[in-house]
């Protein structure tokens, strides 16, 4: 699987144009960017798209949904099955651990709420790559100061989930806040506290010191 990452919206989001060399056809991780360079893109190398990946239904990650659906009528959007805003009629939800296709290639949703309630992350074993959203970030977690985030769940979601996934397995979050846009999951932990906790009531310290310091 191909990726190309476009940086804009309202606080250095990032959407991730992704595709199947083999058919072309490709999917958008979030319409959180402007979409005219991405449509460029896709015209330059014929792409067809034919998904939108949605990983979480905060205003600036479904901001250019429209955008997109103005342009590509019959596009499949995807996100949680319990989705905390609705999207269109052509959402359809997806549920822990199920798989869709994007060409010849095999995308895992993984349910991991904490930041917000409807969070998923998107998993290709083959690329080796994940889509965490506001999940995990390059440096540190997402934060958990909306009044629908529970910071118990996300410990569980990143811990329990994220990083028992390989360790070079690169991490495409929703936003550039770190050094690099994208990082292996072994450099996240390497570099980063808020992947050394050895329990739950640590990772809650950590993120308080965080919030504290802010």
């Amino acid at each position: 699987m191909k990726i190309k990452s476009f940086q804009g919206g309202f606080d250095n989001n990032l959407s991730h144009l992704i595709w199947c060399e083999i058919t072309k056809k490709a999917g958008i991780v979030d319409t959180s960017v402007n979409t005219t360079s991405i449509n460029k893109f896709i015209k330059k190398y014929e792409l067809i798209l034919e998904k939108v990946l949605i990983t979480h239904t905060h205003p600036d990650h479904i901001y250019f949904l429209d955008d997109i659906l103005n342009k590509f009528p019959h596009i499949q959007v995807y996100g949680f099955e319990k989705p905390e805003n609705k999207l269109c009629k052509n959402y359809r939800g997806l549920k822990h651990h199920e798989i869709i296709t994007l060409g010849a290639e095999f995308i895992a949703s993984l349910y991991t709420p904490g930041h917000y309630p409807d969070s998923l992350c998107y998993w290709n074993k083959r690329a080796q790559c994940i889509f965490t959203g506001d999940t995990m970030f390059v440096g540190r977690t997402g934060r958990t100061v909306d009044k629908k985030s529970n910071i118990v769940h996300l410990y569980h979601s990143i811990y329990d989930q994220i990083l028992k996934l390989p360790k070079e397995t690169i991490i495409y979050p929703g936003h550039h806040y770190g050094y690099t846009p994208s990082i292996t999951l072994e450099e996240n932990i390497i570099s980063s506290i808020f992947f050394q906790c050895s329990s739950e009531s640590e990772f809650v310290r950590v993120m308080e010191n965080y919030e504290n310091s802010r």
